[in-house]
């Protein structure tokens, strides 16, 4: 995480740890018997969290100190428990952690850095992903959000416009009018080379 300084400020950190990793072998009861731990390791505990380099967790306090607004999630993944960690359950991390940030740093800026985890590559349900559309507008594929046509643009002409994706029926639209509604001319051939034009 960096704020509007070039100074590092903090990281975002995630652990998986084993229930039993964190006890020790043998307990006692009430009545002072020893109870050997089961040999497995137990059920995992995921903590998904941010922490600043000057401040610690990234967390709002009163002014006794107690937190009233947390980054972190803590989620006990498993056959029984909650679902493994993926990219939903990360960007609603993340609009909460940019929520606290800028309540107490208000007027700066952040950059969240993230490590290669596959779930932190992950795109939100909506995103323009051009292998995941059809040729033709409509049909099995996902409807994308709207975007703006890329100052790259071969043609001029279309950079920076605004383009719906969807039609006017409300069907998603297919790699073939996008990419015309970008200047491409394209004939009955040009489906192999479809993906590669948005990008």
């Amino acid at each position: 995480m960096r704020m509007n300084t070039n100074k590092p400020c903090g990281a975002y950190q995630r652990l998986c740890i084993p229930v039993n990793d964190i006890l020790t072998p043998l307990e006692r009861s009430q009545d002072q018997e020893i109870k050997l731990m089961r040999k497995g390791r137990g059920r995992i505990i995921h903590i998904s969290d941010f922490v600043k380099e000057e401040f610690g967790r990234l967390v709002v306090r009163d002014e006794g100190g107690e937190i009233l607004r947390d980054a972190r999630c803590i989620t006990y993944p498993g056959a029984s428990g909650d679902p493994w960690w993926d990219h939903t359950q990360l960007l609603a991390q993340m609009d909460k952690a940019i929520s606290i940030f800028e309540e107490l740093h208000p007027g700066c800026a952040v950059l969240f850095i993230f490590d290669q985890s596959s779930a932190h590559a992950s795109l939100g349900p909506d995103t323009l992903r051009a292998f995941g559309m059809n040729k033709t507008n409509g049909g099995k594929q996902r409807k994308q959000k709207d975007t703006t046509i890329p100052m790259n643009n071969p043609y001029s002409a279309y950079r920076g416009k605004h383009q719906k994706m969807t039609t006017e029926s409300g069907k998603a639209k297919g790699l073939k009018q996008t990419l015309e509604e970008r200047g491409f001319i394209l004939g009955e051939d040009a489906c192999t080379l479809l993906p590669s034009l948005l990008h």
